[in-house]
């Protein structure tokens, strides 16, 4: 199972988008954009369906890691099992565009 969120002040879930499912044992492409108006979440090229109005405005800063591959800090049992590379944290927020322009680029097939 994947998925993801932000925590904003208007909304404090932070699983927007949950119960993802990628096949096991292949490779896969995982995008979280967050323009501080609309989460969007795209597996393998594809926005997936999901809370894309959950969110507005700045994302709240915690005293707490960025965690990738756990729900997060303390949760001892919600792990991602599998292999991560190449994470890469952009400045901007990225396009439906710019998603498939990098999928294209990284896929395997």
């Amino acid at each position: 199972m994947l998925g993801g969120g932000v925590v904003t002040s208007d909304d404090r879930a932070t699983w927007n988008y949950v119960n993802l499912v990628a096949a096991n044992q292949v490779w896969h492409h995982v995008v979280m954009t967050y323009d501080g108006e609309s989460l969007k979440y795209y597996l393998d090229n594809v926005q997936q369906e999901g809370d894309v109005d959950c969110c507005h405005g700045d994302m709240l800063v915690k005293n707490t890691p960025l965690t990738i591959g756990q729900a997060g800090v303390g949760k001892s049992n919600e792990y991602f099992y599998g292999l991560i590379d190449e994470v890469v944290i952009f400045s901007k927020v990225l396009s439906a565009d710019d998603v498939s322009i990098i999928f294209n680029k990284l896929s395997p097939q």
